[in-house]
């Protein structure tokens, strides 16, 4: 089974380092985004095929000849709403799902996660099932509808 590729926007380079060390099996981060512009530069480069490696340095694209397209955009809790609907404007950004934080599903993590080791293994779980429970499995990558999914 090939991991299913991801981009994560994550304004902080050392938790966005740590989720994509964590999301490491049936879905794999190729970029990471650390704000508004890299994703308007970037992103609809990278939808269009071309090859662009990550300002970042975070992500598989870093290390391969040809980048990898997202599948999905997974948005951390740093970017605002108002943030999320700008990137969401730029060319292509509306074919793809989009991932933003839901507090009333946060709030299942407990005291523990949110703010002891368990953080990045229950922000990576919310986000992976939530993909899947939108459909967004192995050989159906096309077939999920593009919109902004709560995780």
């Amino acid at each position: 089974m090939a991991p299913i590729p991801v981009a994560l926007c994550g304004k902080n380079p050392n938790m966005a380092s740590r989720f994509t060390d964590a999301m490491n099996d049936e879905f794999h981060v190729t970029h990471v985004f650390t704000s508004v512009g890299a994703v308007s530069h970037e992103l609809p480069a990278l939808l269009k095929g071309e090859s662009i490696k990550p300002s970042s340095g975070l992500g598989s694209n870093c290390h391969s000849e040809k980048s990898q397209a997202p599948k999905a955009i997974i948005v951390g809790a740093g970017f605002s709403r108002s943030e999320l609907e700008d990137m969401r404007k730029f060319e292509g950004c509306k074919d793809i799902p989009w991932l933003y934080p839901d507090p009333t599903k946060m709030a299942g993590t407990g005291f523990r996660a949110l703010f002891g080791g368990d953080f990045m293994t229950s922000v990576v779980n919310r986000a992976k099932s939530t993909m899947r429970d939108h459909g967004l499995v192995e050989g159906k990558e096309d077939q999920v509808k593009p919109d902004v999914w709560g995780f």
